[in-house]
């Protein structure tokens, strides 16, 4: 059972997202707005909020979804079926009844619709209303004992003409007011309201929500509208038809709703928006002889076929689908955006260097001696002195060389399933060209995804064939056999098991560089000529102060400008392995991932003025190894670290170009032990930055002991925090 405050906090959220839901969104000032927009005609308004309610009741009373109760999922259908018969017929008792009725069709077949289109991939947009409206205005007429009054159109225009009137005036003075008007009127429509005032409040309550969602409205309406001019269409169709307000609802939902806003999106409009002309013409005709207005049809029948056709595509790297939406076109496209910029390197299976310590690369990809044409994309590496020499003195042994006999280890976890160890290693200088690979091992890491490590040590393997074996495990020791006049080992990836099989270009997930002492990190990245590389190795102090295990808690006692509090967040796994922290006071959320090497927050959802939001940018990626001095660099959101403002202004442009940036930075500064630590001490800073200058930056410094978070220090312009942990 639910008591009766869950259910008016259920109802009263769903009945605002319906609202905000037919423009794509979930903001609770623009729903408000809408709303009040719908009571211009007092029974249209009445209507719509009954017939949500009505829908909310029905989904209650069979135990549907009841986060599509709050989201409006369900019911932003019944808005439009509500508004559109308030506006036809007067408000009595039989048109109750029909309200009712209409109202829990209308409910079961946005399910259908839901359950159907889902499937498929596709929304169902406003189908559910045109499929009940039509059935009532076709129906209505012939159930006489309803008695149904068509009223006349009525308006708050009939009580305050001055307001209004007034306010087409103003329009009427400014440039291009002919185009002005149809914009404002269509988007009036929407609501089924005919005069500018709507339109105009509309279109700030667009603003307001989503920047990018208003330069879209424009950009689709003067693409129809430029149409419309150009072929000398009837523009009376496009006032008292609907025909705008379906060029503004396309623009919306393919510019940067359903397809993430780029460039791209923008100039998908192009076409989209001219279907929409075609199909109204052509439709039109149709539609007056079964006496039916085609209302947004056209929008419903584009959207889908563009979306059904983006799915089918066989590369979709030029124009991206949102795959997870946040009913907001700017989160969709920063999130995009970002994840780009942080992941679009990363590959599903990791590998790594197959090598212990520090190694150099003496040929990489393309090289100049034998990593040719379809073997071009390979490794060999070596060990070498300070004089760049790869071998002591004489070096006519291969003893004398420094990677002779060294470990050669499992690049990732696999299945070994060619294995070749009785080839005799070569004396310095010679090579085996029968031989080619010398002793070799391929192991599987997935389907279609092999590593092979060649030119080992004869009779050196430690594994056998079929083994499993785990990533950085020794498989054997680098030797000389094979097309080898010298030790060093062969490194490559490849699509197909056998040991000669074409290379494949394919990442080292996370290695280092060392350049006179001075370490670099790189990920997913394939090392380059005469680079000294090695793999990252952990520190057990990081290592286990980032080890946050699902069902325990972190609690810091904060002090904020000498304010002291306590937090307390609960570490969650979710049924999908992804894991967050998740604080109920504020009610925010940060997601996390450690892969062993790394540590990174994914996203945050919640209070922006949280301390856990603090705690999210300021650990936004850690390395879980300690080494003096080295810096790590990523790319944070936006909105995390400009004013409201700021990132208001940009994203007008967002689609196009970025003229802001959020970068995040971590330099590990002091270790009390050089080989195993256990206090270490580091700085990160968000800094933000617009055409490369700094506007904003929040410091932290940190600092692990006892295998924990110890304290944490924070300076945001003139506030300073100061953490520590008590658990």
């Amino acid at each position: 059972m639910h008591n009766s405050k869950e259910i008016v906090k259920l109802f009263s959220t769903g009945l605002l997202n319906s609202y905000s839901q037919i423009f794509f969104s979930n903001n609770k000032v623009f729903a408000s707005i809408l709303l009040t927009i719908t009571f211009f005609d007092i029974g249209a308004g009445l209507s719509g909020i009954i017939s949500v309610l009505i829908g909310q009741i029905t989904a209650l009373l069979f135990n549907f979804n009841r986060e599509l109760i709050r989201d409006g999922t369900y019911t932003y259908n019944s808005v439009l079926v509500g508004i559109a018969l308030g506006m036809f017929y007067e408000f009595n008792l039989s048109f109750f009844i029909l309200i009712v009725i209409t109202s829990v069709f209308v409910f079961f077949i946005t399910i259908w619709f839901l359950v159907s289109f889902s499937k498929k991939g596709i929304p169902f947009l406003s189908v559910p209303f045109l499929v009940a409206v039509w059935i009532v205005i076709l129906g209505a007429d012939n159930f006489s004992s309803l008695a149904l009054k068509q009223k006349e159109f009525f308006s708050l225009a009939m009580y305050f003409p001055y307001v209004f009137e007034k306010t087409t005036a103003i329009f009427g003075s400014l440039p291009f007011s002919n185009a002005i008007y149809l914009y404002l009127r269509s988007l009036g429509a929407i609501f089924f309201q005919y005069n500018d005032l709507a339109g105009f409040i509309i279109a700030i309550g667009l603003l307001i929500n989503s920047r990018i969602s208003f330069v879209l409205s424009i950009f689709g309406f003067l693409i129809g509208y430029l149409f419309y001019s150009y072929f000398e269409g009837d523009f009376s169709q496009l006032i008292y038809s609907y025909i705008g307000f379906n060029f503004i609802l396309t623009a919306i939902a393919l510019g940067g709703f359903f397809v993430v806003a780029s460039k791209r999106s923008f100039l998908l409009l192009l076409f989209a928006i001219p279907t929409i002309a075609l199909l109204i013409s052509g439709l039109q005709s149709i539609f007056i002889l079964l006496n039916l207005p085609l209302y947004s049809l056209p929008f419903n029948i584009v959207v889908c076929l563009f979306i059904m056709a983006l799915q089918a595509r066989v590369n979709a790297q030029k124009i991206q689908l949102v795959t997870f939406q946040q009913f907001s076109i700017e989160k969709n496209h920063y999130a995009y955006v970002n994840h780009m910029e942080r992941f679009s390197a990363n590959t599903y299976s990791q590998i790594g260097l197959p090598i212990m310590g520090s190694w150099d690369v003496s040929q990489a990809y393309d090289g100049d001696e034998t990593h040719k044409t379809d073997w071009k994309h390979a490794l060999d590496f070596v060990i070498v002195d300070e004089e760049s020499k790869t071998f002591k003195f004489p070096g006519y042994e291969l003893n004398d060389y420094y990677c002779y006999d060294l470990p050669v280890i499992a690049p990732a976890h696999g299945t070994v399933i060619k294995i070749l160890d009785e080839i005799d290693d070569n004396k310095v200088g010679d090579v085996n060209l029968e031989n080619n690979w010398g002793n070799t091992v391929i192991i599987k890491h997935s389907d279609f995804l092999y590593s092979k490590l060649s030119h080992l040590k004869k009779n050196s393997l430690q594994v056998k064939l079929y083994d499993y074996v785990s990533k950085g495990s020794i498989i054997g020791y680098c030797g000389n056999s094979g097309r080898s006049p010298e030790p060093h080992l062969h490194f490559q990836m490849q699509a197909t098991p056998y040991i000669g099989s074409k290379t494949i270009s394919y990442p080292i997930s996370y290695y280092l560089t060392n350049h006179g002492g001075k370490f670099s990190f790189h990920s997913f990245k394939v090392p380059k000529k005469n680079e000294k590389v090695s793999n990252v190795v952990t520190t057990p102090t990081i290592r286990n102060a980032f080890s946050f295990i699902s069902g325990k808690t972190l609690e810091f006692e904060v002090i904020s400008n000498k304010k002291a509090y306590h937090v307390t967040w609960e570490i969650v796994l979710t049924d999908t392995n992804k894991t967050y922290l998740y604080c109920k006071k504020t009610n925010s959320i940060a997601y996390f991932v450690n892969n062993g090497t790394m540590f990174y927050f994914t996203d945050f959802y919640g209070d922006k003025s949280s301390f856990l939001h603090y705690f999210y940018l300021g650990l936004y990626k850690v390395l879980l190894g300690y080494y003096q001095d080295l810096e790590l660099k990523d790319s944070v959101m936006i909105s995390s670290v400009f004013h409201p403002v700021i990132k208001a202004i940009h994203d007008l442009t967002a689609p196009f170009f970025h003229y802001c940036k959020g970068d995040y930075q971590l330099q590990y500064i002091s270790a009390d032990e050089v080989c195993n630590p256990s206090v270490v001490s580091f700085n990160t800073q968000c800094v933000g930055v617009i055409f490369k200058k700094e506007i904003s930056k929040i410091s932290y410094n940190f600092t692990i002991e006892n295998d924990q978070i110890a304290t944490i220090k924070i300076k945001d312009n003139n506030t300073l925090i100061s953490a520590r942990c008590i658990n």
